[in-house]
């Protein structure tokens, strides 16, 4: 008897914590009803919004390069959230994101489905986000003086951001002379 009463005591205590589970979920809270039929104003979004907005890029690099920070720093200041992961197998990561070897560079960056190999500079990277070809990714290879992360005083050298695609085309993105 006391077991069949403490079971419905248990089922009932049950059945009313789901309901109110229920109902506080499925209620619109306070705050987002509106009361009034005038047109609402749009405000400008906060920085917590605006952050979710900014892309954000994962990038790979090995714990030995400081070019790689420098390159992040350009890319926070573009506008970009960085993911940053260290690593001691780059090998592995770009075999892994499909980078050509003749491609390659000292880091390798992931956002929303692109792969960005190297220096690339943040306006090829927010041009190629815009555009969105079929592309599986940019790169710059080597590390040329006076890409981004790569400057050294008034020295630059010309390089190309080069796009590829899964079967191995190449094709020029950008020029920087």
């Amino acid at each position: 008897m006391k077991r069949r009463w403490f079971t419905s005591r248990l089922l009932g205590i049950s059945l009313g914590a789901a309901s109110l589970v229920a109902t506080a979920c499925s209620s619109t809270p306070a705050s987002t009803t509106q009361t009034s039929s005038a047109p609402t104003t749009q405000t400008s979004p906060t920085p917590a919004q605006q952050r979710l907005a900014e892309p954000e890029l994962i990038v790979f690099r090995s714990p030995t390069c400081s070019c790689c920070g420098q390159w992040i720093e350009h890319m926070e200041a573009a506008g970009f959230r960085v993911e940053d992961h260290v690593t001691d197998d780059m090998t592995a990561i770009k075999q892994q994101h499909g980078v050509p070897d003749h491609l390659s560079s000292c880091h390798t960056a992931l956002v929303n489905g692109y792969v960005i190999e190297g220096h690339v500079p943040a306006s090829d990277v927010q041009r190629l986000l815009r555009e969105q070809p079929d592309v599986v990714g940019i790169a710059v290879p080597g590390m040329p003086i006076g890409s981004p992360g790569m400057e050294m005083g008034d020295e630059v050298e010309p390089y190309t951001v080069i796009a590829f695609t899964q079967t191995g085309e190449t094709l020029t993105f950008a020029e920087h002379l």
